[in-house]
């Protein structure tokens, strides 16, 4: 039982600090829904049309972010691992994945349809995840993530 406990205070711990490690936010988007109205009509109207491996953006973000704490591979290698939930929100260039995350965690609908109105409206695809992020940046994540954790 001590080490739970102590699992449980350094995730509090992390953050409280502003991040936490990437497995422990695997765990927690394993428990959310994979199908959400606005993210999934995001992916519908604007998603990844080649190389989609995954069925919905949940089964994406748990397999790309468990993969983080390697060096990956191919076009995804890293010099170092990454442990951190925060580097790795910042690094990701699927606006899809931004909004499943937000929506999944219990963002208020009108913040995340307007994140996602604003980059549909973004004709250069690269610069739609800065937009959701400016929207919805990671310190919203971290607060939706403490809440979730509550419940």
């Amino acid at each position: 039982m001590k080490p739970l406990l102590n699992r449980r205070n350094r995730m509090s711990e992390l953050l409280d600090s502003g991040d936490c490690e990437v497995q422990e936010f695997v765990k927690v988007l394993k428990k959310l829904k994979a199908h959400l109205p606005i993210s999934d009509q995001y992916d519908r109207d604007c998603g990844q049309e080649n190389g989609v491996w995954w069925t919905n953006q949940k089964e994406h973000m748990i397999g790309w972010l468990s993969n983080q704490n390697s060096k990956g591979s191919g076009q995804f290698t890293r010099q170092k691992p990454n442990q951190s939930a925060k580097l790795a929100y910042q690094r990701l260039q699927c606006p899809g994945a931004l909004l499943w995350m937000a929506e999944a965690l219990g963002e208020d609908s009108a913040i995340v349809q307007k994140a996602a109105d604003a980059a549909r409206a973004e004709s250069n695809k690269r610069r739609r995840s800065g937009i959701i992020r400016s929207h919805i940046p990671w310190q919203c994540i971290v607060s939706l993530i403490s809440s979730h954790r509550v419940r």
